[in-house]
């Protein structure tokens, strides 16, 4: 294990991060076990409170190692109860009503999805000076969320509204409102 740590690192040297192995739940692994696949959520401080706004569920499908759509995963809506919503999407934006491997969204839950949501408004209040933030939470096997990383720049709006339509909902005046300065 050293020996190859040790080559991993002459390899690439800088820029590279190594972490703990985590394993997901059941749930997820079922969809589909080579990803570790994400919950993307992003967030809203409005100045007073944090908003979730949209979240989906990332998967990597066929055998690949990462979830995320631009390297061939698909995503999926997620309701405010955690329920995943009836289909699923691809970058180019095809109907997937089940995984490739099999597994029924509309069948599908979050695990513990309510405590995903208040891990999400703790931490964002901490980096309140950022109003939209997007989140990259996986789940434990044992059921814990485990932030992987959050995201200020990219946003990925595209594949948010695809699965939940418009992004700020019944916020959207009072966004515009504030961008335009008309309070």
């Amino acid at each position: 294990m050293k020996e190859k740590l040790a080559r991993s690192i002459s390899y690439y040297q800088k820029d590279f991060i190594i972490q703990e192995v985590l394993e997901q739940h059941d749930t997820l692994n079922k969809i589909n076990p080579s990803s570790i696949n994400t919950i993307r959520v992003m967030s809203f401080f409005n100045g007073n409170n944090v908003v979730v706004l949209s979240s989906v569920l990332r998967m990597g499908i066929n055998g690949a190692r990462i979830d995320n759509m631009s390297a061939g995963g698909i995503s999926c809506g997620i309701h405010d109860n955690g329920h995943l919503k009836s289909v699923a999407y691809d970058k180019y934006g095809n109907i997937f009503k089940k995984h490739p491997q099999g597994f029924i969204f509309k069948e599908g839950i979050i695990p513990n999805y309510n405590d995903i949501k208040e891990v999400i408004k703790n931490e964002h209040k901490k980096f309140g000076h950022f109003r939209l933030i997007s989140w990259d939470i996986a789940i434990e096997k044992d059921g814990y969320p485990v932030l992987i990383e959050f995201n200020l720049g990219s946003q990925e709006l595209n594949f948010h509204q695809l699965n939940n339509g418009p992004l700020f909902a019944d916020l959207t005046d009072e966004v515009l409102n504030e961008v335009f300065n008309e309070k």
